[in-house]
């Protein structure tokens, strides 16, 4: 009996191996756009559940603006909706604590908002840090020359009228001045409180004559641009360096990732905010500078919403 054999020629095999492998490579990419079209879909369904309206605690001070409002650019640009309330700091403290506000982006840890850390800080997360080591305390006019430390003030008093300007007496900078009067045994000077652009008209009308004065100062904020001041040497350390730090709910990473990953990865510097402030002081809209800065910044704002 003859065997029956099939002869494949090497041309006829090459070719079905050609169509294996087309075929192969079709399956595979069907596969992997199903796993990409499934993992896009997943994630459109991640970001359509997340919680898209934030509202942000912005307190009178012109270097919480430039956060605030940036913040709400960058967010408003990811489809959320975005209310700042503006309060003074105590209030915001306890809004944050209760679920009033979803963030506040003006926490000066650990020293100057002390007393409002020890009350609230079970009580939310902070969620990243803006500057670290920011520098404050009190100044004078350059031209006193004799003086450099918060001693010396005791020493001149009557140059300064036995007075110290602060800003408001609800904020951390008016609570620590009481804690330097007492450390420095200055009870016979009285603390003067208003608000910060009061005390910085106080000074300015007291220099044009080169009187004494001695008020609140700190970093950032363009008075150090404007007014030829120092600050004073602190050598029993009541004026303790801070880190400026972003407060956030304790639900909000759940609730609104974006949001929260923004506000783990968003860094500032000094002379970006204090630029900030000489446009806020030239009357330009907080909303104005923050698109104007996104719109030149685009590479920074992207690498702040990486998670």
């Amino acid at each position: 009996m003859k065997k029956v054999g099939v002869i494949i020629s090497s041309a006829s095999l090459a070719r079905k191996l050609v169509w294996l492998s087309v075929t192969l490579i079709l399956v595979l990419s069907a596969c992997d756009g199903d796993q990409k079209q499934e993992s896009k879909s997943n994630q459109e369904n991640q970001n359509e559940d997340e919680q898209k309206t934030i509202s942000i605690g912005l307190d009178p001070y012109d270097y919480a603006t430039v956060p605030a409002y940036l913040s709400k650019e960058i967010l408003e640009q990811v489809g959320y909706e975005v209310e700042i309330e503006e309060g003074q700091v105590g209030i915001l403290y306890e809004a944050l604590s209760n679920g009033g506000i979803d963030a506040f982006i003006d926490i000066w840890s650990p020293n100057l908002h002390s007393s409002y850390l020890k009350k609230y800080k079970n009580d939310f997360e902070v969620a990243g840090t803006l500057y670290s080591e920011m520098p404050l305390g009190v100044a004078v006019p350059t031209y006193m020359e004799d003086v450099n430390s918060i001693p010396d003030l005791k020493k001149y008093q009557d140059k300064f009228d036995g007075q110290v300007y602060a800003i408001d007496p609800g904020s951390g900078m008016a609570q620590t001045t009481k804690k330097m009067v007492e450390a420095y045994h200055m009870q016979d000077f009285e603390i003067k409180n208003s608000s910060t652009a009061a005390m910085l008209a106080q000074a300015e009308s007291t220099m044009v004559d080169k009187g004494g004065v001695v008020f609140n100062a700190w970093r950032p904020h363009p008075m150090f641009t404007r007014l030829d001041i120092k600050f004073l040497d602190d050598p029993k350390n009541v004026w303790k360096l801070d880190d400026v730090q972003i407060g956030v709910t304790d639900d909000l990473k759940e609730q609104s990732p974006t949001a929260y990953t923004l506000f783990s990865n968003m860094k500032l510097t000094l002379d970006m905010v204090e630029k900030w402030q000489i446009g806020l002081s030239e009357e330009k809209e907080p909303e104005e500078l923050a698109k104007a800065w996104v719109k030149n910044h685009q590479d920074k704002v992207d690498k702040w919403l990486e998670k």
